[in-house]
C-alpha cells in the first residue's frame, strides 16, 4: 500500500520549482515457517525447543531439520529455558526492528540442554557478568516478531568492566 502524506515545493531549477511528494509505503508478507513452525509455536505457548540428531545425538539451537554432523534427521525436544551469559553489553541506540526501548542489554547466552545458544535481550539496564545464570521470560502482548516475545532475566545485576 502506498499513500501521499505531503506535497511541497522543492528546490528551483531554471526558475521552475520541483514538486516533492512524501510517500508512505507499507508491505504485507505471508511467510510460511515450514519445519520451524514447531519452534515458533512453542514460543507462543511458553516453551523453547531444540533439535537432536536421531543417529549421533548432536544437539542444535537454533533448531535444524538435518544434522550438521552426519546429515541425519533430527527430533524436537524441550529446553529448560535456562542458560549462562557468555558476554553482555548495554546498547544505547534502539534496534532497527523496533519494539525495544534503549538502553537495553544484549547478551550472548549459552543455553542449558543444548550445544548452542543465541544472542538476545536480557531484561534490565545493567549488563550481568559473564557466567551469570539466566532464565527465559515469556513476555505478554503482541510482538513485532515471535522471538521478541522472549527475553532473559537474571538476579545477578553486576556491571561488566
Amino acid at each position: 500500500m502506498m499513500r501521499v502524506t505531503d506535497v511541497h515545493e522543492g528546490e528551483a531549477t531554471d526558475d521552475d520549482p520541483s514538486m516533492i511528494l512524501d510517500l508512505e509505503m507499507s508491505q504485507r508478507y505471508h511467510h510460511s515457517l515450514g519445519k520451524a513452525s514447531h519452534f515458533f509455536n512453542g514460543l507462543g505457548h511458553g516453551a523453547m525447543f531444540a533439535t537432536r540428531c536421531d543417529t549421533c545425538d548432536a544437539t542444535f539451537f537454533p533448531p535444524r531439520e538435518y544434522c550438521a554432523v552426519d546429515l541425519g534427521s533430527t527430533s524436537w525436544y524441550e529446553l529448560p529455558g535456562t542458560g549462562s551469559v557468555v558476554a553482555a553489553i548495554v546498547v544505547h541506540s534502539p534496534p532497527p526492528f523496533g519494539g525495544i526501548e534503549a538502553p537495553y542489554v544484549l547478551g550472548s547466552i549459552r543455553l542449558d540442554g543444548v550445544d548452542g545458544g543465541l544472542t538476545h535481550r536480557i531484561l534490565g539496564t545493567i549488563a550481568p557478568l559473564d557466567g551469570a545464570k539466566v532464565s527465559v521470560r515469556f513476555l505478554d502482548g503482541p510482538q513485532a516478531h515471535p522471538l521478541l516475545g522472549i527475553a532473559f532475566e537474571t538476579n545477578q545485576q553486576v556491571e561488566t568492566s
